[in-house]
């Protein structure tokens, strides 16, 4: 029992003079020789808790042995403790090596001499731009009953962030296919955000926002160029040249065919995109109000900017765009809150307005449908949302709700998910008296590529 409490370190002062007593040799046991066997030679230090057991070792010698085992099990235990903190370290320094190899892949496999300057797009020939509506030659945007209808009447189906597509290798693309496919399926509008790029890749914006650092963009502000991106250009862009190249296409091949492009204008880009514009060789198409000062009050038919030949209307805002009834913009550029009104971001349920100054639907041309949701997680562009948005009964019941006035431009992410344009092409049959049959292509569904 002595021995027992003498192993808790506790009892041992108290138990010592005890221990000692108790382990003190008769006298005849004292004078008595002890014959010692060849195996007890070895010190009861080196022996093992069972040879213990298995033993007749005296107790004071089993103390002994005992804190020798704890002290060397303590030993034990801080080295498993050092090499686990070790292990740790490593296994910390082996993700963090994952994670930038992973990253320098993507950045390769986007980046790489086969996506020269950031962009995987390419100038399409007409052949490939052939609108699916072209095949009616009396129809105005794949519908003869659109001829008639101003063009803030007529629904437009858009696609939001158009230049962010997987087509195009952009990371958390709003798109899975491109805007130029997106043109030839059936879709009139396209937004576009202007950036100024530098070479970033998605490597060094992951690095920026791992450190927290954002250098100066005066630094090398002679290395930046004209992109289309969402945020960052290291993310994803294009260049302006081939996509604006790509719509002048799509309108010389397909005449009966009228654009809205809306931008979202960086900061610093408002006289790159201009310049761009200009040496695309849009300007033709582009249409212009009488006056020539963006304030349009009253809207053409589709039919009249077919004949014209003005077919392109230029909408945009931010990175210096203010209102064209208060300043001067640029020559057939729109400013967008002149003539948009336009329902929240990431609603996709509601009627309820922007909170910008167009309160009143009524009170502008355009009443823009923001048909879309990110991933409530991560606030990315979310694929699954758009499964539900873009159905057909799920626009029908959101359009329901409208009250005041029913949008007319609905724009969504991942346009070739859902029913969007067999819905849009509905909606227009309704407006124009549905007198006419749908001649553009069929559309019972999703589209597959």
């Amino acid at each position: 029992m002595l021995a027992m409490l003498a192993m808790d370190e506790r009892y041992r002062p108290n138990l010592a003079p005890m221990l000692a007593k108790s382990q003190k040799p008769s006298k005849a046991n004292s004078e008595r020789p002890r014959r010692t066997r060849p195996d007890e030679t070895r010190s009861t230090l080196a022996l093992s808790p069972f040879e213990l057991r298995s033993q007749k070792v005296p107790t004071t010698r089993k103390l002994l042995v005992h804190d020798n085992i704890l002290t060397q099990s303590n030993i034990l235990y801080r080295h498993y403790i050092i090499r686990r903190m070790g292990c740790c370290k490593n296994v910390i320094a082996s993700l963090v090596c994952t994670a930038v190899l992973c990253g320098a892949g993507v950045a390769a496999y986007m980046y790489g001499p086969w996506n020269e300057d950031n962009d995987s797009g390419s100038e399409e020939t007409p052949t490939t731009l052939t609108a699916k509506s072209s095949t009616c030659k009396n129809c105005c945007n794949g519908l003869e009953s659109n001829c008639d209808l101003p063009i803030d009447k007529v629904t437009w189906a858009m696609v939001h962030n158009a230049m962010s597509s997987e087509d195009d290798s952009f990371y958390a693309a709003n798109n899975d296919l491109s805007l130029e496919k997106a043109l030839v399926e059936g879709y009139r509008g396209l937004m576009l955000d202007s950036c100024l790029c530098n070479g970033d890749t998605i490597v060094d914006v992951i690095q920026d926002f791992v450190t927290g650092s954002d250098e100066d963009t005066e630094e090398n502000a002679e290395e930046q160029y004209l992109g289309f991106c969402h945020g960052t250009c290291g993310a994803g862009s294009r260049k302006p040249e081939t996509v604006l190249n790509n719509i002048k296409t799509f309108l010389d091949v397909n005449p009966n065919e009228v654009l809205i492009l809306e931008f979202q204008v960086g900061e610093g880009t408002l006289e790159l995109l201009y310049q761009a514009i200009n040496d695309s060789g849009l300007e033709k198409y582009v249409l212009r109000d009488e006056e020539n000062d963006g304030t349009i009050t009253t809207w053409p038919t589709l039919q009249q900017l077919i004949n014209s030949n003005r077919r392109l209307l230029l909408f945009a805002h931010d990175g210096g765009m203010e209102s064209c009834e208060t300043s001067t913009c640029p020559e057939g550029i729109f400013y967008t809150y002149d003539h948009f009104s336009q329902t929240n971001w990431n609603d996709g349920e509601t009627c309820e307005l922007r909170g910008n100054s167009n309160t009143i639907p009524d009170k502008h041309g355009f009443f823009l449908m923001n048909h879309w949701k990110n991933d409530e997680n991560l606030d990315l562009p979310s694929k699954t949302n758009a499964e539900e948005f873009n159905t057909y009964e799920f626009l029908s019941t959101r359009l329901g709700k409208c009250d005041e006035r029913v949008p007319n431009i609905v724009a969504v992410d991942f346009w070739s998910t859902g029913d969007v344009l067999k819905f849009v092409e509905d909606q227009n049959t309704k407006i124009g008296g549905g007198g006419d049959a749908v001649v553009a292509a069929s559309r019972s569904g999703s589209i597959r590529h």
